[in-house]
């Protein structure tokens, strides 16, 4: 029961977090509510840990926990993948950039 409350309140305090940053304008609507559902959902699983009983049987998996550690991993691993591909676009432009400056400079001088 201990862990239930304290993942409710990181969860929620979480949640808060990101809902401040969203009012101060930090963090777009779309990624706010992926965030906030995701966490609603952790908090609801951890309330309801029957649930994922299904998930492991519907994956073919002994336990639910195993189950749901399983499937964060590979969404870790996914979101990993797209942070470094939007870095190095992100790498790219800047490049880019710097390059346009550097040439925009050297036109100006001479």
């Amino acid at each position: 029961m201990t862990i239930q409350i304290l993942v409710t309140l990181f969860s929620v305090l979480v949640i808060g977090k990101a809902l401040s940053k969203f009012q101060k304008k930090e963090v777009h609507g779309k990624t706010i509510l992926v965030w906030s559902l995701f966490w609603i959902a952790v908090i609801f699983l951890i309330w309801q840990p029957n649930l994922t009983d299904y998930l492991a049987a519907f994956l073919q998996v002994t336990r639910g926990a195993d189950a749901v550690f399983y499937l964060s991993i590979v969404v870790i691993f996914y979101l990993l993948f797209r942070m470094v591909a939007k870095l190095e676009k992100i790498d790219g432009e800047i490049t880019t950039l710097v390059r346009e400056i550097a040439l925009l400079k050297k036109n100006n001088d001479t």
